[in-house]
């Protein structure tokens, strides 16, 4: 069996690195927000047609849930949401989008009885406010 390794790190940062951290938390959050949103619109969408007896394969395309689904739609479409998005890591995206891929499978799982442990909620918007800021880098040498 293959053990993992992590560490944690509390940062000192001068105020200029500070705004760059939080940027990088507000870019996780708005691409997290972002996809919620298309998710849920799909969702709708899709159950509007459905009580008009629309047929199956009429129905408006669903929107893929994994990461890899959640990533290309965000890139085809980054520039029009987030203009900014080059100031930025690409990892802070990732880090909002992969979250967002989990609770959603996490919450269908549930639904379906696939999960053990009590019934996941779908996953709720961030807000700049109520939600602690973070970020995760997971490829590439981490120097401190």
């Amino acid at each position: 069996m293959k053990t993992i390794q992590a560490y944690r790190f509390a940062l000192d940062l001068a105020p200029g690195q500070e705004r760059d951290v939080l940027a990088h938390a507000g870019a996780a959050r708005v691409a997290h927000n972002w996809a919620l949103a298309k998710v849920k619109a799909v969702m709708d969408q899709r159950a509007a047609e459905r009580s008009y007896d629309v047929a199956e394969e009429l129905l408006t395309p669903s929107l893929s849930w994994s990461l890899a689904g959640l990533r290309k739609a965000w890139n085809a479409t980054k520039p029009e949401v987030a203009p900014w998005w080059s100031e930025v890591s690409k990892e802070a995206f990732n880090t909002g989008l992969d979250a967002l891929a989990r609770g959603l499978k996490n919450w269908a799982d549930s639904r379906n009885g696939k999960r053990a442990g009590r019934p996941a909620g779908f996953p709720r918007f961030k807000s700049r406010r109520r939600t602690t800021p973070s970020v995760r880098f997971t490829t590439g040498a981490i120097r401190v």
